[in-house]
């Protein structure tokens, strides 16, 4: 069972950056993951830098709930289109409230980002007990689609790492 953070439910109609990127540009997206749901093919140093053409960071972590909503944010000021947080699932996670935690922060950082204009689904968390390669580069496009209805994020302009 996938389960999702938190659907986009709606398109930001008031948005003034909704519909600015053109269809098919390439997204820029950080990955956070617990080590223990990264595709074995993804781990360090071999991680992919672009998947289906967008530019994708991995940052490895011991746990999900290692995982602040500082750390979620801050990339964003460097002109980031979205994160994907990839968990565990709650009943299998090794560190028993880690991705609970996870979850929380999802959906403050979410918060944030839509309290300052920028959308409240440029954050979405994977929850599931697998590591297949597959099912994340699914939950990638979805995030690209969400992302990319949203418009560009306006703080594109500043250096992107």
């Amino acid at each position: 069972m996938l389960l999702v953070s938190r659907p986009c439910e709606r398109i930001h109609a008031c948005n003034p950056y909704h519909g600015r990127r053109r269809k098919g540009s390439v997204s820029h997206i950080y990955v956070f993951a617990c080590q223990h749901r990264i595709p074995r093919d993804w781990r360090p140093p071999f991680s992919p830098e672009e998947i289906n053409g967008h530019k994708v960071r991995l940052i490895q972590l011991p746990c999900s709930a290692k995982l602040s909503t500082v750390h979620m944010l801050r990339p964003f000021e460097q002109g980031i289109d979205g994160i994907l947080v990839m968990a565990c699932s709650e009943d299998t996670c090794r560190s028993l409230e880690g991705s609970r935690r996870a979850r929380m922060r999802v959906r403050e950082a979410n918060s944030v980002l839509e309290e300052v204009g920028l959308g409240d689904c440029r954050v979405m968390l994977k929850q599931r007990n697998g590591s297949e390669p597959a099912m994340y580069r699914d939950a990638l496009e979805e995030l690209v689609a969400q992302t990319q209805a949203l418009g560009a994020s306006p703080t594109r302009g500043n250096n992107v790492t």
